[in-house]
């Protein structure tokens, strides 16, 4: 396999993390499971992401887990067997702050509330709670941008022991944070009550094939990258126990070299001052004439 060149590369991602092949298995093809802070530190749908080997730019496909009975679709069925991972977890309060117009007065059940701040661009595809409900919980949940919270979406599903998770794909965070707002109606009498509610994305997974035995950078943080579309990825076929690499920790790209503005940039302040001495001076030259004095 022939692979490319990054011709400098490194110097234009914020971020890296490192890709550890697997024991035993460093020649065979790999994946590595994606998790919450890899979303919330790329560029939109990862189109900035890039592994590096040996120096050369690997090439790589994306495989995203569903359940066999719905293919691609965002439907989600009662035991859904497709994996999921964290995109979020909030703990649960006693309290209906989360969702005052929705949950009402009960003695008999419990109401409980989360509130917090969902990165930008990481996905999120159903809902639940931990532990799974034993009886039947009703679960509001709101998500709106963190700069316009007058523009929320939301949904209320009933959870049951048969049924513990509920679909709910959010906007919300597209281009910013956005602020989380859930609220519970349990029966704390009967059972023991939630203590997170836990939202989560489809698991998703960047596989590759090695070059060597060395480990595999990856390199993020360049929102003006645009996606690369490798050969490799049009041929993939995704493997049912693929090979799983280890995902480091996110970190500082050490190479990384902030872009540095050419001496002959004009900033929108200079621009202001010029256009401010360009009226003085007009005006100079127009009253000049009427300022002279009569002989």
């Amino acid at each position: 396999m022939q692979a490319l060149r990054p011709r400098g590369l490194e110097t234009h991602f914020r971020w890296q993390r490192q890709l550890m092949p697997a024991t035993g298995h460093a020649a065979d093809e790999q994946c590595v499971v994606l998790d919450a802070d890899l979303y919330a530190h790329a560029a939109p749908g990862l189109r900035d992401v890039r592994l590096v080997q040996d120096g050369r730019l690997l090439p790589y496909a994306m495989d995203v887990s569903f359940d066999d009975r719905t293919g691609n679709s965002a439907e989600t069925l009662p035991g859904d067997r497709a994996q999921y991972e964290p995109s979020l977890t909030l703990p649960l309060l006693p309290g209906r702050e989360a969702s005052p117009d929705v949950v009402q007065e009960d003695p008999a059940h419990t109401q409980l509330f989360a509130h917090g701040l969902l990165p930008a661009h990481v996905p999120v595809e159903r809902i639940r709670v931990d532990p799974a409900p034993q009886a039947p919980q009703q679960l509001t949940l709101r998500a709106a941008p963190s700069d316009n919270l007058s523009n929320a979406e939301s949904t209320v599903a009933r959870l049951t022991p048969q049924s513990a998770a509920a679909a709910f794909t959010i906007g919300a965070n597209l281009q910013d944070d956005a602020d989380i707002g859930v609220g519970v109606i349990a029966d704390g009498t009967k059972t023991a009550l939630p203590h997170n509610v836990v939202l989560e994305m489809r698991r998703r997974e960047i596989c590759y094939q090695p070059l060597s035995a060395s480990p595999v950078r990856m390199l993020l943080g360049n929102m003006a990258l645009l996606p690369i579309r490798y050969a490799y990825a049009e041929h993939f076929q995704p493997k049912q126990q693929p090979v799983l690499a280890t995902m480091g920790l996110l970190e500082a790209n050490p190479d990384y070299r902030a872009p540095v503005m050419a001496s002959w940039h004009v900033t929108r302040l200079q621009k202001i001052e010029f256009a401010i001495a360009a009226c003085l001076i007009a005006l100079l030259l127009t009253l000049a004439p009427l300022l002279r004095p009569r002989r």
